[in-house]
């Protein structure tokens, strides 16, 4: 596993928003999102699917974490979006990034480990007013579960100590 830092631009999505565990909000938001991408034939002009970790699971219950699964809004897609879809600005900024390959599985201990590990270690902390952004490089239809792609996006900001300011 490669870990860096980047910078996202803000962007447009269409986004379906799912509660609950991740591991049973995040299917539910994707099955939604794939329905709809499929049922309007758009599933061949979306390339990218984000989905963004709203809540720290470690500091809300599980049962009220929220879930969005996105993709990138193309324009023939705009009349074409579901009454219950959102269509939402990705939020931009600088984000730690760790490649996770294998699908969903093994997914959240990759979180856990770039969020408790590795962003320590650099110097940054978690700015907790920003998403976790999962970047799905991969189209789960085309390709096997073990080489899919998930570039795992934490945000970041650099600590401002009050001796500092």
């Amino acid at each position: 596993m490669t870990n860096n830092f980047v910078y996202l631009r803000p962007l447009n999505v269409a986004t379906v928003r799912a509660t609950g565990p991740y591991a049973t909000s995040a299917a539910k938001a994707w099955n939604d999102i794939f329905a709809w991408l499929n049922d309007t034939g758009l599933i061949r002009s979306v390339g990218t699917g984000y989905g963004l970790l709203l809540d720290d699971p470690r500091q809300t219950a599980p049962a009220q974490c929220r879930y969005q699964a996105s993709v990138e809004l193309v324009a023939e897609a705009r009349r074409l979006i579901p009454d219950h879809f959102l269509i939402r600005r990705l939020p931009g900024g600088a984000y730690a990034r760790r490649r996770h390959t294998g699908g969903v599985v093994g997914l959240a201990h990759t979180i856990s480990q770039l969020r408790n590990e590795w962003v320590p270690s650099q110097g940054v902390i978690v700015d907790s007013r920003r998403p976790v952004i999962e970047i799905y490089l991969d189209n789960p239809s085309t390709v096997p579960l073990d080489k899919q792609r998930i570039d795992v996006c934490m945000p970041v900001m650099v600590e401002v100590h009050a001796s500092a300011a």
